[in-house]
């Protein structure tokens, strides 16, 4: 959820609440924009949807931040990741084992797709795109192909399929 703040700033946040009455559990700030630039009027900051598993949450801002809580709103960890989201974020991450695997397709002068270990929220590998690239507002897939998983990326351009534990190329299909 996305909350403005005093001094023109916004926090995003973490919201919980019971199934059964409806009632607010959890309302944790996550992350503290100052000055937020406006994002186009069909998006917002918080689109992409949070992956509960187990006793956790996980949850991606874009580029404004990716966290890692208690189902309780006790912070776990954070992360930025850096790229020019330019139109805001679109896409979710995908969990897979102990990864949380977001595409980052960026405007500006970087895209890649990044492995996020789910206990530090440290980078475990991370896969710049092909050029040409340009925005996109996807979330990978994990798919089982014989006895193999593989993560498909779509982006703009291509769509690609990695390995989901090195991140390394397995396939590519590429379109105008």
């Amino acid at each position: 959820v996305v909350e403005k703040s005093g001094a023109g700033s916004l926090t995003l946040r973490l919201i919980g609440l019971d199934a059964a009455s409806g009632k607010e559990i959890v309302n944790t700030e996550v992350f503290r924009i100052g000055s937020a630039e406006p994002i186009i009027e069909k998006n917002s900051r918080a689109s992409p949807t949070p992956i509960v598993d187990g006793d956790r949450v996980y949850v991606h801002f874009g580029a404004d931040g990716t966290a890692a809580l208690t189902t309780s709103g006790q912070m776990i960890w954070s992360a930025r990741l850096r790229y020019d989201s330019q139109h805001g974020n679109g896409g979710s991450p995908v969990l897979y084992r102990d990864l949380l695997i977001v595409n980052c397709d960026g405007w500006g002068d970087e895209a890649y797709v990044v492995a996020l270990d789910t206990k530090t929220g440290k980078a475990r590998w991370k896969t710049s795109r092909r050029r040409p690239w340009s925005h996109a507002y996807s979330t990978p897939l994990v798919i089982r192909v014989g006895d193999e998983d593989q993560v498909v990326s779509v982006g703009a351009y291509r769509t690609v399929a990695y390995e989901p534990l090195t991140g390394k190329e397995i396939w590519r299909v590429s379109y105008g």
